[in-house]
């Protein structure tokens, strides 16, 4: 029997279930209502009880755990009373034994998914800013992370800091956050290239394959353009597509332009990846550029006005620079509050660096650490900090290498800036220097994107 309560001041009967969702639908925002609640259902309402389901363990756990204040809220809104409420799961509920069947050992625990990849975790699709410009990217990403398999390849191009690196960890959190059951690997096309390498090395191709082709449900490979030119390894991804397809897995590709842009590509392969879902990644309009202004700010605790998001956007030719430049007025924040004068100065000396002649390398080195943070996706801090991890060590050799060849930087500059004697200069360069000659897709990637951030294209080493 359907539960009704009249509202005499709002006209005729209102259907309770309706104004149930119609109210929780006010409070979120439809990004969200579409990837979280698009399962949600109102079950029954009775004096007592209010049930609503969803379409599984981990949806249920996750709106739990955000949004149990607006369950009230909405409850005690729509039918003026104090009544609880309940969120069941329809796979549970359909799958699990009968009643007479459980007993107190059956647990119902929550799965954990198998992490074959470190996604980050700041990188999810609630946060990420939305607009005419990347619409389309972004509602095909969502589709094919609640489908996986569906429209194979996914293939998602455009230039660099854009997000298309936010949109493939948005998906890999989110395939694992509502379906733990998948295995997703994220990978770049150098580790691609790497692992098949070494496995055929060590003659162990075949169980490459196999971890690859037969132990994952979805295959993110990032960077695809720099497979141009090696034939075998387009051989070996082309065999690969071809059984994610065939099994109706999901793949991912990712690159900075279109598939028929790929010089040094099979035409097989092109044709493959052509077959599929192709999204690209647009520039984002002065708005949206706003708006993703202040969604860095808010994360980085400053508040800046109007103007100073303006100033900002303005000396800002892509989101990465954008990101550099609030990255070192939080530099400055953790030691002074900014003020407007102090926004347009760092914004003035990031336009300054922007124009400069390629001769003129002397970039500050708060600047140029800014820089560096924002390509690693740390705090510039951290870098001139003690600590010791992988990735500062990485981040600290790519930057006394940069600052050696394309700023003219000596040695002994090097290390005064970064803290570091003159042989571990020295060997952080040659460790570099080697790994570029080498063809090293992750470090030359880095570099030109420092490249960009300064407007720097080329440059020799001092000697």
């Amino acid at each position: 029997m359907k539960y009704e309560f009249n509202f005499s001041n709002r006209g005729p009967v209102v259907d309770v279930k309706e104004q149930l969702i119609e109210s929780l639908k006010s409070k979120i925002s439809r990004k969200i209502w579409e990837l979280w609640f698009e399962t949600f259902k109102v079950e029954s309402v009775s004096d007592d009880l209010i049930i609503f389901t969803v379409g599984n363990l981990f949806i249920k756990d996750w709106i739990n755990e955000r949004y149990a204040k607006q369950f009230k809220e909405i409850v005690k809104e729509v039918t003026g009373k104090d009544i609880s409420y309940t969120i069941k799961d329809e796979v549970i509920q359909e799958s699990c034994t009968p009643k007479s069947a459980l007993n107190e050992s059956t647990p119902l625990v929550r799965k954990r998914p198998v992490l074959l990849s470190e996604f980050n975790k700041e990188y999810t699709f609630e946060n990420f800013v939305v607009g005419l410009f990347n619409e389309e990217s972004y509602d095909g990403a969502i589709e094919i992370a609640k489908n996986p398999g569906k429209m194979n390849p996914f293939f998602l191009y455009g230039g660099v800091g854009l997000g298309k690196t936010h949109l493939l960890h948005a998906m890999g959190n989110y395939m694992l956050e509502s379906n733990p059951d998948l295995h997703v690997m994220y990978m770049t096309a150098e580790k691609f290239t790497n692992d098949l390498v070494i496995s055929i090395k060590n003659g162990t191709s075949n169980d490459f394959r196999k971890n690859i082709r037969e132990k994952l449900d979805v295959l993110m490979i990032d960077d695809i353009q720099f497979l141009a030119g090696k034939d075998g390894i387009q051989s070996e991804l082309f065999h690969t597509l071809n059984y994610f397809i065939d099994g109706q897995k999901q793949i991912i590709l990712c690159s900075d332009r279109t598939p028929t842009q790929l010089s040094e590509f099979q035409p097989r392969l092109i044709s493959r990846l052509q077959m599929g879902l192709m999204v690209k990644v647009n520039s984002p309009d002065n708005e949206t550029k706003m708006e993703i202004a202040r969604a860095f700010a808010k994360k980085n605790r400053i508040d800046l006005n109007e103007e100073m998001i303006r100033q900002i956007v303005r000396a800002s030719d892509n989101i990465r620079t954008m990101k550099g430049i609030i990255n070192k007025i939080a530099f400055k924040n953790a030691k002074n509050s900014v003020d407007e004068s102090t926004v347009s100065r760092i914004v003035n000396e990031i336009s300054g660096i922007q124009i400069r002649k390629v001769e003129d390398k002397a970039v500050e080195k708060e600047v140029f650490f800014q820089s560096l943070a924002s390509v690693f996706d740390l705090r510039p801090a951290e870098i001139d900090a003690k600590l010791r991890t992988a990735k500062l060590s990485n981040a600290r050799q790519v930057g006394m290498f940069f600052a050696r060849k394309y700023m003219g930087k000596t040695f002994a500059e090097i290390g005064e800036w970064f803290g570091r004697d003159h042989s571990s200069v020295v060997y952080a360069c040659k460790k570099v220097e080697e790994s570029v000659r080498v063809g090293n897709a992750i470090v030359k990637k880095e570099i030109v994107q420092l490249q960009e951030l300064l407007h720097i294209q080329n440059g020799e080493s001092a000697g």
